[in-house]
């Protein structure tokens, strides 16, 4: 897949390369250095005491469903991202460049379907902003264009320039705009950078995180996830690739709250300062090495991280869904679960459980009290005798069915 640079002429105020020079150090000692458990910002991981399995009723009482109507002219196809907010479900289709809308019924309501180069059309599908009130939707572009819409209606607001970014994620909070780029070449002021981070503010960009100059070729490489997520209070968090430590995004400021430390387990993350094709060498052979962890859930009650464990006999640098660790702390009974799959014992659909944000569709792995996770059945399906299936409490299911929407509730002594 080829990159695109883009230029920006607008002034800018950047986080010196210094204090980035630090942070970005931490992170790559935190990978090789043996610290203590006790540090409460600070959890050593060792791969192999990972359990096989762990049942979900050992943390959740029930499963319900939710899913997504399918019509014979509403099928969704490539759906990249789902965001589930009080009121409705929304679903970006990059196939089809729109925005599906459903209630939380899972019902169809409405659709953004507004791709051309008239007023009031996005050139292009990119990723979606609803506010809290859901009150309007933006369309953040890759071409410099951010367009806003009522919801549910889609009428046409106003449009906004900023620097052309090309990112592969993006979260507003308090009018600032945090694009997470995963070291996607982009330029700022001109200048060439790989950062994974930029910060807009105003129509300009404000800050770098996480800055970086790279030789990539004109191709990107990313871990599959969503790496931006919100906690319960409100507050957002990234998750960085060829970094172990998670951090707080707050007033254009970067926090580092936690540290996965993998010890002599864990990849060398400097290699993330290498050319892209020293990376992809180096990650083929990174077998039996952990990588790329990214955090799931930082809630008051509950915190989940995953990461990627490349078997012993793994020579493909992209890792899959079965390389995934999942790792979760309830925080209220202090107990933690460290496994490679959760066996759906409630109700065997799916027959595993994911609690991270990355299962093939992009999502947050909580909403209202429940975990969430999203089943595809066009991927459940790929590679089972059967086409079909009947669900309790779901009804049957097909290979051609919309998205289905899992929804967890943890035990009350969670």
């Amino acid at each position: 897949m080829k990159t695109f640079n883009y230029s920006d002429n607008n002034s800018i105020s950047m986080v010196s390369r210094s204090i980035f020079a630090t942070l970005i150090l931490a992170c790559f000692l935190h990978g090789c250095k043996e610290q203590h458990e006790a540090e409460d910002n600070l959890i050593k991981i060792n791969p192999h005491e990972a359990k096989e399995e762990i049942n979900l009723s050992e943390f959740v009482d029930s499963v319900k469903y939710i899913p997504l109507q399918t019509d014979p002219g509403d099928v969704l196809g490539r759906v990249v991202n789902i965001t589930i907010k009080e009121n409705y479900i929304y679903a970006i289709d990059y196939s089809q460049e729109s925005v599906y809308v459903f209630d939380k019924k899972g019902q169809y309501i409405s659709k953004l379907d507004k791709l051309g180069r008239g007023p009031g059309e996005y050139p292009a599908i990119g990723r979606i902003i609803i506010d809290d009130n859901e009150e309007y939707i933006e369309m953040v572009t890759r071409r410099g264009k951010i367009f806003k819409y009522s919801n549910i209606t889609f009428d046409f607001i106003e449009e906004y320039s900023i620097p052309r970014i090309n990112f592969g994620e993006v979260r507003k909070k308090n009018n600032i705009y945090y694009f997470y780029t995963q070291q996607i070449d982009n330029l700022v002021n001109e200048e060439k950078t790989n950062a994974s981070l930029l910060v807009v503010k105003d129509g300009k960009i404000e800050k770098i995180f996480f800055d970086k100059i790279i030789e990539t070729g004109g191709s990107l490489y990313g871990a599959k996830n969503q790496t931006l997520i919100e906690n319960d209070n409100n507050e957002l968090f990234v998750s960085v690739i060829y970094d172990n430590t998670f951090y707080r995004l707050s007033d254009m400021e970067v926090e580092p709250i936690l540290t996965v430390d993998f010890g002599r387990y864990g990849i060398d993350n400097s290699i993330g300062l290498k050319p892209l094709q020293e990376q992809m060498e180096y990650l083929r052979t990174s077998s039996g090495l952990a990588s790329f962890p990214v955090l799931n859930i930082n809630n008051s009650g509950i915190m989940s991280f995953s990461y990627y464990f490349f078997r012993e006999d793994s020579e493909n640098p992209f890792p899959s869904i079965n390389d995934l660790h999942q790792y979760i702390h309830l925080r209220n009974s202090n107990r933690v679960y460290h496994t490679k799959r959760i066996k759906n014992d409630i109700t065997g659909f799916p027959e595993e459980a994911f609690i991270c944000t990355y299962n093939y569709v992009g999502h947050e792995a909580w909403h209202d009290d429940y975990l969430v996770d999203i089943v595809v059945p066009g991927i459940y399906f790929s590679d089972k005798e059967k086409t079909k299936k009947y669900v309790e409490g779901l009804g049957e299911i097909s290979i051609n069915d919309n998205p289905v929407i899992v929804l967890m509730k943890p035990g009350e002594n969670m």
